[in-house]
This record gives C-alpha cells, sequence and structure tokens, in this order.
C-alpha cells in the first residue's frame, strides 16, 4: 500500500534558472512527506551556471526519450491497443486547445508522443496526482496523461501564460482541469471572467514563497558611500528595465553618486546596452547578465536600493508577482516598483516600498532620490519589506497549501 501521495511536476523544462520558486516549492513538499515526481518535456538548457539546490532534485526527474526512440514507440502502442477511443480523444483534445496558436499546436504534436510516455510512466508509478505550473504546453501534456489514465491534474497559473496568450486556448485548458490554482488575487479575478465555469472561490490563489533562512539580511555598506542600485529580472519588456535607465541618467545629472546592476538575460540585452552608452552611462549601469541564486544574494547584501520597473508590455504580456521583489524584501533591501497587476498585494506604498506610475521614469527617479536622502526610511522599509515575507511569502505556508489542495484532490477522488 502506497504511504505517500505521489504528485507528478510537469515542467516545460528542469532545471530553470528563472523557476526557482518551482524548485523550492518541490523541495519543501518532499520535506512534507509527499513524493514529488518531475516530468520535464525538455532538457535543462545549456547555460554556465545553476542554482546549487538542483542536485538535490535530480534524483526524482524523469526525461523523455528522442523522438526515434523505441521507448517512445512502445508506449504509443500500450495505449493504442488497450485503449484506442482514449488515445485520438486525448490527441484531438489537445488540438482543441491549440488550433487558434499555431505556434503552440506545432509544439503540441511534438511533445504529444513524449506525453504519451509519461502516462505510461505515471501508471507504472502509480502516481496520485499531476501539477502543472504554467498554463501552456506542459499543462496540455498533463491533459493527455488524464485522458489516458484517468488521474487528476491541476493547472497553476502566472502570469505570460495567462497575459499574453489566445484568451480562447488558456480557457479550454483551464475547463479540462481538476483544479486550478494561481499566485495573486488579481490572477483570480482575472481567470474568474475568462473561465466562467469557475467561480472564483474555487480557483485556489498561492502565493510564490522564499524559504527566510535562505534569505538572510546580511548588509555590507560601500566604503565609499556610493548608492547601489540592484535590479533582478529578464531583459524583456515588461521588466521596464529601460526606465530604471532613464531614471538613473537623471539622479546622475543631480550629482549623486550611484552604481546600478542589472541582472538578468534576455533578447533586450543589445538595446538596453545602447541605451546605456548613449546616455554616457557606462561606468554607471551595469549589465551583469545571468547570476546563480548564490551570486544574487551576494549581490542583495551590497545593495542599498532594489528597483523594478514592471510594465504592462506593449503585445499584452505583464508581470504576476515577480519573485525577485520578494527576494530583495525578504534580504531587507528596501524595493521600488509600479502597481501592475498582483503587485499591490505584495507592496503597499511607503509601508514596505514604494510604487511609482508605470512607465515614468521622472517619478522613478524621484523615488530613488527619496531613499538616499533617508537612510531612516531605507531601513524602514526594508525591515516591513522582510516581515511581510515572513508573514504571507514563506515557503513553508506555500507548501502547506499546495499539500492540502493535493491531498483534498485526491480524497475527493478516491
Amino acid at each position: 500500500m502506497q504511504e505517500k501521495l505521489r504528485v507528478a511536476y510537469y515542467l516545460h523544462r528542469f532545471p530553470r534558472l528563472t523557476e526557482t520558486f518551482i524548485l523550492r516549492e518541490m523541495l519543501f513538499l518532499r520535506d512534507m512527506g509527499l513524493d514529488i515526481q518531475v516530468f520535464a518535456l525538455m532538457p535543462p538548457a545549456p547555460i554556465s551556471t545553476m542554482h546549487q539546490q538542483v542536485q538535490e532534485m535530480l534524483p526524482y526527474v524523469h526525461y523523455s526519450p528522442f523522438f526515434f526512440s523505441v521507448k517512445l514507440h512502445l508506449a504509443q502502442l500500450y495505449f493504442l491497443l488497450r485503449s484506442p477511443r482514449k488515445y485520438f480523444r486525448a490527441f484531438w483534445r489537445a488540438i482543441w486547445q491549440t488550433w487558434r496558436e499555431p505556434t503552440t499546436l506545432v509544439r503540441m504534436l511534438v511533445i504529444f508522443p513524449k506525453s504519451v510516455y509519461f502516462a505510461r510512466q505515471l501508471k507504472e508509478m502509480k502516481v496520485d496526482h499531476i501539477h502543472a505550473h504554467f498554463v501552456w504546453i506542459n499543462g496540455i501534456a498533463a491533459q493527455i496523461a488524464a485522458d489516458l489514465t484517468g488521474i487528476t491534474y491541476s493547472l497553476h497559473a502566472h502570469a505570460w501564460d495567462i497575459f499574453f496568450r489566445n484568451p480562447e486556448c488558456i480557457r479550454r485548458q483551464l475547463e479540462l482541469s481538476t483544479q486550478i490554482v494561481t499566485i495573486s488575487q488579481y490572477n483570480q479575478k482575472f481567470l474568474a471572467a475568462l473561465c466562467h465555469q469557475r467561480n472564483p472561490e474555487d480557483i485556489h490563489v498561492v502565493y510564490c514563497g522564499l524559504d527566510p533562512a535562505e534569505f538572510t539580511p546580511a548588509y555590507q555598506p560601500d566604503k565609499e558611500g556610493t548608492i547601489r542600485i540592484i535590479s533582478v529580472g529578464s531583459l524583456i519588456e515588461k521588466k521596464g528595465h529601460e526606465y530604471l535607465i532613464d531614471a538613473c541618467m537623471l539622479l546622475v545629472a543631480k550629482g549623486y553618486r550611484l552604481k546600478c546592476f542589472i541582472i538578468g538575460g534576455g533578447p533586450l540585452q543589445p538595446d538596453l546596452q545602447i541605451r546605456i552608452n548613449d546616455r554616457d552611462l557606462e561606468d554607471t549601469v551595469k549589465l551583469l547578465g545571468i547570476r546563480n541564486q548564490s551570486q544574487i544574494l551576494d549581490q542583495y547584501r551590497q545593495s542599498d536600493i532594489f528597483v523594478l520597473a514592471c510594465v504592462v508590455a506593449h503585445y499584452g504580456d505583464k508581470d504576476g508577482i515577480p519573485v525577485a521583489l520578494m527576494e530583495a524584501m525578504a534580504m531587507q533591501v528596501p524595493v521600488i516598483t509600479t502597481p501592475v497587476t498582483g503587485i499591490p498585494e505584495l507592496v503597499q506604498d511607503g509601508n514596505n516600498g514604494l510604487l511609482v506610475p508605470e512607465r515614468d521614469s521622472e517619478t522613478l527617479a524621484l523615488a530613488i532620490e527619496r531613499l538616499i536622502k533617508d537612510p531612516q526610511l531605507r531601513m524602514q522599509l526594508g525591515q516591513q519589506g522582510r516581515q511581510t515575507i515572513l508573514a504571507k511569502f514563506d515557503i513553508h505556508h506555500t507548501a502547506s497549501q499546495m499539500a492540502g489542495i493535493f491531498q483534498e484532490i485526491h480524497h475527493s477522488c478516491v
């Protein structure tokens, strides 16, 4: 008799540097006694840096073989011979969810055999439930497995996966799932309005969580008194890095001595570097590229102010509640950000951080200047920020909520 609840986490790729919050969640669920197994549709990207905690999860990670693998084709035959109706039903339902997005449809056709292979593994491992972070291709893979095996599955909605995609494709995915989880009350209302078959109270809100023991404040002031600003986020439009660069230009023009470090990689790196050069900020603003968690923690300890000037991108994408904001607050670094989507559920203006309008470099510069001039306010906001994380965004609470959701689904289906 299986004692532990066995949950399969379906991920598009593992490990992934930008998804440390999922890694933490899985590790803490394992510590709580759940048997968490990872099923990754794609192998890890060839990057030079990775978080240390990845090693703890690797023994429980499963990858699909390549397309020409005998194992992959045997899995297709397994379900075609035993349950041909289920096999073709899963295939057509996957098409039904994706045909409005041609690129997603093509991806689905590629991962369908892998999804079937995983479904057979789930049966052999006697998995109780499937959980897919992001309403996207791995969520469709979870639906395929559920159609073939009858195992329940939940979808965990975040940001780009619901704000950037075709609304009808999102709605169809949500309606097929056993349970919906999301990361903010803002998202809860958004999804309830999109998916009329679900009441808002039926969509669970589970904030991403941090381990306070991992994020321990240890501020290291600059010996020369230079103010150090940090920003952590992919180099894409919705992170608003261009407005931080322009704010730094305004502050330098006023005579302030500062250094600004932007951590992250992405397609806008060349454009942002040109922006820095055009404003003669090469000695002030540095693009540090991708860093692992320990390197980012070192940067937090050396920083006076954290800025993430989030915006709603012109093509519709926007942030949920950026985990980097939570990390900075946990490290007692005072934060400045914008009231986009669910961010006000984390940052309350003047209480545990500062909020400024999006796409407004002048107001952003004034907010930074306010903190430069008032060390006492920086300390106060930093302390209140950490208290917010301890109260509402602790990974222990997040993992407990997720475990409760999994247990509830399992017991209702037994």
